[in-house]
């Protein structure tokens, strides 16, 4: 594992005040609310959903982040194709061809469209006619990616905080 990446664990997840299972739950709640296209308001949906499971909710902010402008393509491209995969077995015909939605994704999430325009309206109209012409599909895929994700997570994330917390017992941080 890269160096930068196990302190950031070490530091920013292993580390928290608070129980593995809060911890985890608020982990698995992060990735989960990246997974979903509803860029822009992930923050926002993280803080709710971690108020109602009283999950951790620096560790799901942290994870949200998941999502971001360097990630978009290898995060929802694949939502997408399990997307419209789920509604091609259920005998849905796609709207676009996949050389437009491959020159959607492009046009859309360029570094330099998203840098630049995300607090215009341009950015929020360009965002509203993206996810009418393939928001199902992100949407299925997203929420199926997202949940294996964030389960995945969620356990990981238990036993890992568990595991360091054994291994350093002068943390006298909570095992529960």
């Amino acid at each position: 594992m890269h160096k930068k990446l196990k302190r950031f664990i070490k530091h920013r997840i292993l580390h928290i005040d608070d129980t593995p299972r809060r911890i985890a739950l608020g982990v698995a709640i992060g990735l989960f609310v990246a997974w979903t296209p509803l860029i822009g308001f992930h923050i926002p949906i993280a803080l709710v959903v971690t108020f109602f499971f009283k999950a951790n909710k620096f560790a799901a902010l942290i994870c949200v982040w998941a999502s971001n402008a360097f990630t978009v393509i290898p995060v929802y491209y694949p939502n997408y194709l399990l997307g419209r995969t789920v509604l091609t077995l259920l005998h849905t015909e796609p709207k676009l061809a996949p050389s437009e939605v491959a020159e959607l994704f492009e046009n859309f999430f360029s570094i330099n469209s998203m840098s630049a325009n995300l607090f215009s309206s341009e950015f929020w109209h360009q965002l509203i006619d993206f996810l009418l012409q393939i928001g199902v599909e992100l949407f299925i895929g997203g929420f199926l990616i997202g949940g294996i994700v964030s389960v995945t997570a969620y356990f990981g994330t238990y036993h890992l905080v568990v595991w360091y917390r054994k291994k350093h017992p002068h943390r006298r941080l909570p095992l529960q």
